[in-house]
């Protein structure tokens, strides 16, 4: 139960870093797709299915996983039941195919490692993420085989960032 809650820890903090950018001002193209995304991904986050290393999410992991994002930051709330530190930052490259998120946690086992991942939005409050290991190379498509140790997301906003 608490590897489950941790490879999901690290699933949502890379599918919600997914909503990040470097930085969301400027005037380019590249800066410009990923301030949309960041808008569009900025928010509370409700898990509604995970599937890790082949294996589906237990329906009650999904209902006590929820993430918040704000900017390039995420941090569950008390009450997600998240086993590793509950905040960290993420960027995101929306001008890949698919598009391309990192995660840092600075905190649990492994903090300071890079986790990588993917991420598609699929409508204005759903999207999606797939994430390696830290140390794995990046996942290619939106699949947890078996073995393959990866973490698959998908997530519906359920309101907007709280204020504090």
């Amino acid at each position: 139960m608490m590897k489950t809650r941790f490879v999901l820890s690290i699933g949502a903090i890379a599918a919600i870093t997914a909503g990040c950018a470097n930085n969301p001002l400027g005037g380019s193209t590249a800066q410009s797709a990923a301030a949309k995304d960041y808008e569009e991904l900025s928010g509370t986050w409700q898990l509604t299915r995970g599937v890790v290393n082949g294996r589906a999410v237990p329906a009650s992991e999904v209902r006590r996983t929820i993430v918040i994002t704000d900017r390039n930051t995420f941090r569950f709330p008390k009450a997600s039941g998240v086993g590793t530190h509950p905040a960290g930052t993420f960027t995101v490259n929306p001008n890949t195919s698919p598009k391309q998120v990192d995660s840092v946690g600075p905190g649990g086992p492994h903090a300071g490692q890079v986790t990588q991942g993917i991420y598609e939005i699929l409508g204005a409050n759903q999207y999606r993420a797939c994430w390696s290991p830290p140390g794995a190379p990046r996942p290619t498509g939106f699949e947890s085989p078996p073995g393959s140790h990866r973490v698959l997301q998908y997530w519906k906003k359920i309101g907007p960032v709280p204020s504090h």
